[in-house]
Order: structure tokens, then sequence, then C-alpha cells
């Protein structure tokens, strides 16, 4: 430290720096912690509990903790929209095992849509990680697609004048026009849920996703990605939606 400088807490410290390897290396255990800390597991432990207490990490069903929207918010700023999505985060995290496959919770941030949080590093079955901070495109992705379908018709329009001009080419198979697009925004509405496919490299990854409602708007979408391989959109539709939307609708239980 500087000359002068006061002593430093050291406590606070190692809190800041469990806090650290919480945000960069994603849910983990008591003795995970402590090794990459190196610190003794009784000290984690206690450092643990404080946090906890206050409300900055949460211990999962797994026994692994993970940081809370409360300690993300740290350097995200506030918001009033994300913080009402902090049951869904939890209620997401508590069904990974069930699910297995790759679930991510994303809000728009104009012109593109910002992770919240994903369970990608509790899944064996990610090829890729989707970590909170990334953007992703709308009209591409099954999340960008529910938000669009779900949205009241004023916000629709609003953020369709920016996206349809610029839609990726890719887009222009699906919607050759906007008859198709409005037709298909129908189909999504009448289904409860938007879809999307991609190609990877050994096969296609499907995604399926559906809206967070609050106050009539789509604010957020809640997102599987899967395997076209093994998963059939069909069987998607079957196993995992019923799930998706029991992670959403829980948050008013």
């Amino acid at each position: 430290m500087p000359p002068g400088h006061p002593t430093p807490v050291r406590v606070l410290l190692r809190g800041l720096e469990l806090i650290q390897v919480l945000n960069r290396y994603g849910p983990l255990t008591t003795a995970a912690l402590s090794q990459r800390l190196r610190l003794a597991r009784t000290t984690v432990n206690r450092c643990l509990a404080t946090l906890e207490a206050t409300d900055f990490v949460v211990r999962l069903p797994n026994r692994r903790y993970q940081l809370t929207l409360k300690a993300t918010m740290l350097s995200h700023g506030f918001d009033a929209t994300t913080e009402r999505l902090e049951p869904i985060r939890r209620a997401m995290h508590a069904s990974s095992a069930r699910v297995q496959w790759p679930m991510s919770l994303m809000t728009p941030r104009f012109p593109e849509l910002f992770i919240e949080d994903s369970t990608d590093r509790e899944s064996g079955f990610a090829v890729e990680y989707f970590e909170r901070g990334m953007h992703v495109p709308v009209l591409t992705t099954a999340s960008g697609r529910a938000i669009i379908a779900f949205s009241s018709p004023r916000v629709r329009e609003t953020l369709l004048e920016y996206l349809w001009p610029n839609r990726p080419e890719e887009t222009m198979t699906l919607w050759p026009d906007r008859v198709a697009l409005d037709r298909d925004i129908a189909a999504m509405r009448e289904r409860g849920y938007a879809r999307a496919t991609r190609p990877l490299r050994l096969t296609e990854q499907g995604s399926i996703a559906v809206p967070v409602i609050v106050d009539g708007e789509a604010v957020a979408a809640l997102a599987v990605r899967f395997a076209l391989s093994a998963v059939s959109f069909d069987d998607a539709r079957k196993r995992m939606v019923p799930a998706l939307q029991e992670i959403v609708l829980g948050r008013n239980a």
C-alpha cells in the first residue's frame, strides 16, 4: 500500500475477491472457492454467509453459490425491470438440472438483446457460453422474435420501423415481406412461444423462447437452446415449453 494509506480491511478484500471469482467462473462450491482463493474453507464459509445474508450471493440447489442481481448491479447499475426479473433468474437456475439444455434470460437493449443471465456453465450440453453482458441480434433469435411478437402493437411497430429495413439477409427467405412476418407473429402469439434455427459446425441448433410480460409488455424472454440432432422442435414443444412457462409464471406464485 502507498505510504500513509490506511491499513486495508482484509475481510473486505476477501469478500471482493470472492465476488470477482464468482463473476468470472460462475456458480461454484465452497471447496472450489476455497481452492481458487487459496483461503481456508471456514473463512470462505464466513464470507459466503455474510454475502448471502445481505443478498449478494444465493445458494443454488446443487450447493453452488452464485451472485445475485444485487451484486451484478454493482457494476451494471440499477434497472427496475431487471430487478423484477430476479425471481425468474433464481427459478431458471433452480430448474437447470431438470431442463439440462442451456437456458438464457434476455432483455431488449435496442437495437440488440442483452443477456441478463444463463445456465450455460451448469449445462453439460452447452457448446458455447452465453454470459451476462453479451449482446445478440433480435430478428434471428428466438428471444428477439418472442419479444417482438408479444410486445404491444405500438411498441412492435416502433421496433420494426428500425429493424425491418436493416434485417439480416438470412431472414429474407423466411419473411420475404411484412405480410409474411405479420403472419408469423400471429402464429407465435397463438402458440405462446417463438423459435429459431442456427447452423453449428456439426449440427443445427434449435432454440425456443417464451416472453416475460410485465404490465402488458414483453420486457424479456426466457430461451432454451438445443441440438436438433438430439431434440426435435416437436419434442422441445412438449417438454421444454412447459418448463419455460413454469419458470416465467412462477414469479407471480
